[in-house]
């Protein structure tokens, strides 16, 4: 899991929203959920393939990657063979793995990395909470 922080108020509660999420990823994907997402990620992939230049990095990206091209339809195709089971199954595989934490900023609000892996252990993806007396 990667994390990225632009923002310095807010990391704290950006930090519990993206734990708590991937704790609910794994528990089960709502089937029309899963729909409206696999229609919005190919309705962003066709509309993204309109462009010349996104097309040419999209074909050196997969080409360096894995050698050869899919075109988009066969992409379409892959997301929408996705089921919930795939989702919950890959999530929960994450979940059991150490989070890897990368931040960019202001990171005095940062949940420690401790703190990150012990919401992603838990069974609501909270952060522990944290009592200061001074600041």
């Amino acid at each position: 899991m990667l994390l990225w922080s632009y923002v310095d108020l807010q990391v704290r509660e950006m930090v519990e929203i993206i734990t708590r999420e991937f704790i609910q990823m794994g528990g089960s994907a709502g089937e029309m959920e899963l729909e409206r997402a696999k229609t919005q990620l190919k309705s962003m992939l066709m509309m993204n393939l309109e462009s010349r230049p996104v097309i040419f990095e999209d074909v050196g990206r997969q080409v360096l990657s894995t050698g050869k091209r899919k075109l988009p339809h066969e992409l379409c195709d892959l997301i929408s063979s996705v089921t919930a089971s795939d989702i919950t199954r890959v999530t929960t595989k994450m979940l059991r793995s150490k989070p890897a934490v990368a931040a960019l900023g202001d990171l005095t609000e940062l949940p420690t990395y401790e703190h990150i892996q012990a919401a992603l252990s838990s069974k609501d993806g909270r952060l522990p909470r944290i009592y200061r007396l001074f600041r």
